[in-house]
């Protein structure tokens, strides 16, 4: 499998969310003033970590398929 721009399993990008979702967790999450607020960061993040991981599985994919 030829790509142009190979994937990585860690960007400058996830390192920046990462750090976002720290600061987020310990300064922004307010379930009893901004509930709906919360609840959507919380969704957002999960979007990424569940991207991250299947990001990280298709690389482990396609690895695998090269070694045959």
């Amino acid at each position: 499998m030829n790509q142009r721009f190979p994937m990585k399993r860690w960007t400058f990008i996830d390192t920046i969310n990462l750090c976002l979702f720290i600061y987020v967790i310990l300064f922004v999450i307010d379930f009893k003033n901004h509930s709906g607020l919360s609840f959507i960061i919380i969704a957002a993040f999960l979007i990424w970590v569940i991207t991250v991981i299947s990001k990280n599985i298709i690389i482990t994919k396609n690895q695998k398929e090269q070694n045959k």
